[in-house]
């Protein structure tokens, strides 16, 4: 029997599909009369993984949590014939006289071969066999990459009857497919700044005098990792992301950009992130400050050493009103 054969090639969707279910291979996709048998229900090629962090999506930055989600999968198994089915269907007996392996193969020059022992099964109607089936559209890679890893897929997961009751073969997830869904769940955190000067009362700044600015939240580490259970074993990917500095802007005035977070005001700090508005607020009006936060992701994993991710993380801009005054000053000699 062929390893595997190609079902589909969707150039439209760039996606290359290869497996090995009999139900295909016997007759081109049609429902023989025989398969009365519901067969089990699949995940669809996905698979369960724990995802957990100090980014994740819904969780409290720099606060670790987890949870689980499903993940597209580039290889699983999927169920077809029952013993019963699939000895009529070898023998050419049955719902299955003039359409069966032999028939089959000389129709459509086929080389299939019975899986061995099939004749054990013979009078089951409950467990099925099973038999893999890839995706390219779940695999982060060239084409060449994922044939390799399909074929191996094949080698590793053979067409094999699976009881009824029996859990299937949890199939494999290349570490990129668990880096891919930690960035997925991945949220940076939204900037939140304080500064310097502050005016009593109205919490205002002055203008024409640099405010000296700086991230509350001085976490400037993060990460996420997803991990998946496998028959192989555990297989993980964790991203890692590092702040990197933060862009500060205001109407009227030129956009700073600081290294890291900023260093919080004391009479003795240095290295300040500072921005000078060059207009008071309008009237009772505050004057909208935007933040945005610049990091840095880097990746590893199973059998992966360190990498920057394909894609950097984009972290959300926030908006915080701060009242600019001006401040008369009177100079006596």
């Amino acid at each position: 029997m062929r390893q595997w054969k190609v079902l589909v090639a969707a150039a439209l969707t760039a996606a290359l599909v290869v497996g090995l279910p009999p139900t295909a291979q016997a007759t081109g996709g049609e429902d023989l009369p025989g398969d009365t048998t519901p067969p089990p229900k699949t995940n669809g090629g996905r698979i369960i993984i724990t995802v957990s962090g100090t980014a994740l999506k819904g969780g409290s930055p720099g606060h670790s949590v987890s949870r689980e989600v499903a993940v597209p999968a580039p290889c699983w198994m999927e169920p077809s014939y029952t013993g019963k089915e699939y000895y009529e269907f070898v023998n050419g007996t049955g719902a299955y006289t003039g359409r069966g392996m032999a028939d089959i193969n000389r129709h459509m020059g086929e080389e299939m071969t019975a899986a061995p022992g099939y004749e054990k099964y013979k009078d089951d109607t409950t467990g099925h066999w099973w038999g893999g089936v890839c995706t390219s559209g779940n695999f982060d890679g060239p084409i060449k990459e994922f044939i390799t890893f399909a074929g191996k897929f094949f080698k590793a997961h053979p067409f094999t009857y699976i009881p009824a009751g029996q859990a299937v073969p949890v199939p494999p997830v290349p570490p990129e497919v668990l880096r891919d869904a930690a960035m997925a769940e991945m949220e940076l955190p939204l900037p939140a700044i304080d500064w310097n000067p502050k005016r009593t009362g109205t919490g205002g700044t002055v203008v024409n005098v640099d405010t000296w600015v700086w991230l509350q939240d001085r976490r400037d580490k993060l990460f996420v990792r997803a991990t998946a259970n496998t028959l192989a074993g555990q297989v993980f990917a964790q991203v890692d992301v590092a702040l990197q500095g933060m862009t500060v802007s205001a109407p009227g005035t030129q956009a700073v950009e600081c290294d890291g977070p900023g260093v919080p005001y004391s009479p003795s700090a240095s290295g300040e992130c500072a921005i000078r508005f060059s207009r008071a607020s309008v009237g009772t009006a505050a004057t909208p400050v935007t933040t945005q936060t610049t990091w840095l992701g880097t990746w590893f994993g199973s059998g992966r050493a360190a990498a920057p991710v394909p894609t950097q993380p984009i972290a959300p801009p926030s908006v915080t009103q701060i009242r600019v005054d001006e401040v008369e000053a009177v100079v006596t000699r």
